[in-house]
């Protein structure tokens, strides 16, 4: 091995190849700040794994046979269908597999978000307030999106939920589009039916002194609370985290069998205005400030606003509280369902 001279560290060749290193860590550390930054902005997950399978399954056990053979054939079409939709070895039978796989299909969005070919972190949330506490001229509150762009694609971007479903079920309808695109449409139609009912992502906090950011509090991410990182992944898993099978088919039984559950599933499409993702988004902004922003959560952030404490503290939310999310959280599931299922119906015709 040849014999490497070490450098003399009061030379003057030494300081200018430290001076080069530290330049060098230097931009290294602004890189790493920026992509921090970048990060902390994006919107949590949504509805959590185990969530957009219960919402997805029960969509399509709603369909008749020949609707449930159309959308597999469908998704069967799917670019990344071997590698993100092989089923677990350990389930019992092809029923199951298939449900699974629907499941996953609502999920899939989530799944994408590794992949920057398929990932379209604005897509899962809705732009704009969904309460404002405080002078609204003080606070950067943005407007909420307006009507699909001309020219869009499922490459675009910069799309919101209720633009996102608009463009595809524009897709999934038309049966002359690329039968890959239809089957991404699919899945994007499952996720954001799901993730428009999630109370947490039609809106966010904008509040004095406490969320002054221009994404106010990022749907409840910025909450912190005891039982768990934050208010917007304890409703993310209000209906399960990760995807288990008996947990999945116990949640959906629950469900189903509950009357006033199933009675409020079939008001959620009666109507003309409960297919449009405007309403569903309403719904749900109404339903963050009656029960995500409940008062004892309001009342621990006013401790800010009134001068008792400097930054807000992590909240103990109570057993009511968290009784009454897992019953919201039942509700816009089996709403979410509902719509699903006949705007999968709608797409098929």
């Amino acid at each position: 091995m040849p014999f490497i001279r070490k450098p003399n560290p009061r030379s003057s060749s030494w300081t200018g190849f430290s001076g080069s290193i530290m330049k060098s860590m230097k931009k290294v550390i602004c890189v790493l700040l920026c992509l921090l930054l970048a990060t902390s902005v994006r919107p949590a997950y949504s509805w959590s794994e185990g969530g957009h399978h219960i919402i997805a399954v029960m969509a399509f056990k709603m369909l008749n046979k020949e609707e449930q053979e159309k959308l597999l054939l469908v998704l069967s079409k799917h670019p990344k269908y071997t590698d993100d939709f092989s089923p677990p070895a350990d389930l019992p039978n092809e029923s199951e597999k298939t449900y699974w796989r629907v499941g996953r299909a609502g999920y899939w969005p989530d799944v994408a978000r590794k992949n920057p070919a398929y990932d379209r972190p604005n897509w899962h949330f809705e732009l704009g307030a969904a309460l404002v506490i405080g002078d609204k001229a003080n606070l950067n509150v943005p407007e909420r999106p307006g009507v699909l762009p001309q020219d869009v694609t499922l490459d675009t971007l910069d799309l919101h939920i209720s633009q996102a479903i608009v463009l595809c079920k524009k897709i999934l309808s038309d049966k002359t589009r690329p039968e890959a695109d239809r089957a991404i449409a699919f899945c994007w139609i499952a996720h954001l039916v799901g993730d428009s009912h999630q109370p947490c992502h039609a809106g966010s906090l904008y509040m004095e002194k406490v969320f002054m950011e221009a994404d106010g509090d990022r749907g409840a991410n910025r909450i912190l609370i005891v039982q768990g990182r934050n208010m917007h992944s304890l409703w993310d898993q209000l209906l399960g985290d990760e995807f288990t099978l008996n947990g999945t088919r116990k949640r959906i039984a629950e469900i189903t069998a509950d009357e006033h559950l199933v009675a409020v599933g079939k008001q959620a499409i009666a109507a003309k205005e409960g297919f449009d993702p405007q309403v569903w988004l309403a719904e749900s902004r109404a339903a963050a400030v009656e029960h995500v922003y409940a008062p004892e959560v309001l009342d621990s952030l006013k401790l800010v606003t009134r001068g008792l404490i400097e930054n807000p503290e992590k909240i103990n939310l109570s057993e009511a509280y968290l009784k009454n999310a897992g019953r919201v959280a039942q509700t816009r599931a089996i709403e979410a369902a509902y719509r699903l299922a006949e705007t999968w119906r709608k797409a098929l015709e």
